[in-house]
């Protein structure tokens, strides 16, 4: 049986498809864990290359912490998962898996960070704040270009990306607290 579509249009065709089925396999793999439980992030399979980085948790107006961020990253791949804590019956702490962040690794002048950035520091932010910035040097107390944010939104228990950045202040955590190159015109806008 021959086919009426010329070369040109099967190849795109055929290109469309594979980006298609690329993509959704993907967004599939990021998202495999959500709803799952753990004590030690290390236990699930999907995340046994690895290596954390850093976490924080949140209160949400609690009195004991009730949400966590844990970001890992192996050599190709930053992870955020976002997390319920609960407790077990021997009351031991576990998290349920609630949303992912997941993005390639980038060069070495970007890099991801949790917990130290807030909207508007002049209010008492949570500390649900993911932040994708630019490095900079251990003289200034805060980051100078943040490129993208999220919010892990306990009420939506999602992460959600943020619209506008321009309230977002992040902290610098590699900060030597030794210089004086503090920028307090971000406290006073």
């Amino acid at each position: 049986m021959k086919s009426n579509l010329h070369p040109l249009k099967m190849t795109k065709l055929l290109f469309l498809f594979t980006v298609i089925i690329s993509t959704g396999c993907k967004e599939k793999h990021s998202e495999s864990i959500v709803g799952t439980q753990f004590k030690d992030y290390w236990s699930l399979n999907q995340l046994a290359n690895f290596e954390k980085v850093s976490d924080t948790t949140f209160f949400n107006d609690e009195i004991e912490p009730k949400f966590k961020l844990l970001h890992l990253k192996n050599k190709n791949r930053d992870l955020v998962i976002y997390s319920r804590i609960q407790y077990d019956s021997k009351n031991n702490r576990i998290y349920k898996v609630l949303d992912t962040l997941s993005f390639l690794t980038s060069d070495n002048s970007e890099k991801l960070t949790i917990g130290y950035c807030e909207i508007d520091l002049k209010n008492n932010n949570k500390g649900n704040i993911i932040a994708f910035i630019e490095k900079t040097d251990d003289e200034n107390m805060f980051i100078e270009k943040i490129m993208e944010a999220w919010v892990a939104n306990p009420v939506s228990e999602r992460i959600e990306k943020l619209k506008n950045i321009d309230k977002v202040d992040c902290f610098n955590d590699s900060y030597n607290g030794y210089e004086t190159k503090i920028n307090y015109d971000l406290l006073n806008n």
